[in-house]
């Protein structure tokens, strides 16, 4: 059995690496995972960039056949619900504000970008626990130490798995495999490890789905899940969509509520912070200095 630098390297330099390559490089290493429970009450936020969306069809996972590319937790031709929770459910705003860093494609282009981001963002209610699973190790964003969810894996993880008698080997293959979870991803294939360990974990051992922090705002606010379609048939609801808007001139940002639509279809303007308002804090004049990205 080689060590497991080597099949990092393999991984790492290699383009046409398969999930089976996955799979044969990585079947003789225990694996370390940290079951987890979203209890039933806990909103879940999806985000969809554009406006206009207000149905549950609208919102929901992207169907199997247009799945094209790995994602985090997904293969190619397999559908996933991606949705984040709040590290306080009081406190939405964390929530939102993953949602909208993940899918935005100003915040992509970096600090110096310009311009209003449209987007809707829907809302998702647990009516039964879901069992979910994470590979994150206490050694995830270290730096972030106001999640409390990210806290409770980490938490979780040290109690269940981090004991110093670990081999060194088990310790090694499972931060391996937290790292890619974590790591920024510039291409869809680099996520080929983490959607063929989230895959296989999931449909094997019968778990709902799997979470992970958010990379694109260094494991602040809440967390990522990435939930199967089955499940979340029968296990979430859907509830309502709100249309918010990034506003972002270089490093200042704010993103304000517009409108919401509940699931019966009433709907009613959110406007609770003025355009005035938005200018005074991005330091401009009229919200037209910031060009509409489509």
């Amino acid at each position: 059995m080689r060590n497991i630098n080597y099949y990092w390297n393999e991984i790492k330099n290699r383009s046409d690496i398969s999930p089976d390559d996955v799979r044969s490089m990585l079947k003789d290493f225990a694996i370390s995972v940290v079951p987890y429970e979203i209890p039933k009450g806990v909103l879940i936020l999806r985000a969809r960039r554009g406006y206009g969306f207000t149905k549950r069809s609208e919102m929901t996972y992207c169907p199997a056949e247009k799945c094209q590319d790995y994602q985090r937790a997904s293969m190619p031709k397999e559908s996933m619900f991606y949705g984040v929770i709040s590290d306080d459910q009081h406190h939405l705003e964390d929530a939102r504000a993953i949602c909208v860093a993940e899918c935005s494609a100003l915040c992509k282009e970096g600090k110096t970008s310009i311009g209003r981001e449209r987007f809707t963002i829907s809302h998702w209610m647990v009516t039964k626990p879901l069992r979910i699973v994470s590979l994150i190790t206490d050694q995830a964003f270290p730096t972030c130490t106001n999640n409390k969810l990210l806290n409770q894996l980490r938490n979780t993880f040290v109690y269940a798995h981090g004991k110093s008698d670990s081999s060194t080997e088990t310790k090694v293959i499972t931060q391996f495999l937290s790292d890619e979870f974590t790591k920024d991803v510039r291409h869809p294939h680099e996520y080929i490890v983490s959607a063929t360990i989230s895959h296989d974990i999931v449909n094997s051992l019968g778990y709902d789905g799997i979470i992970y922090p958010s990379v694109q705002l260094g494991g602040q606010g809440g967390l990522n899940i990435a939930i199967k379609p089955s499940s979340l048939n029968k296990k979430v609801r859907f509830i309502r969509t709100l249309e918010n808007c990034l506003y972002k001139n270089g490093s200042q940002s704010f993103i304000r509520m517009e409108k919401a639509t509940e699931r019966n279809g009433t709907s009613q303007k959110l406007f609770q912070i003025s355009d005035e308002e938005i200018c005074n804090m991005l330091n401009i004049k009229t919200l037209t200095e910031l060009p509409i990205k489509e």
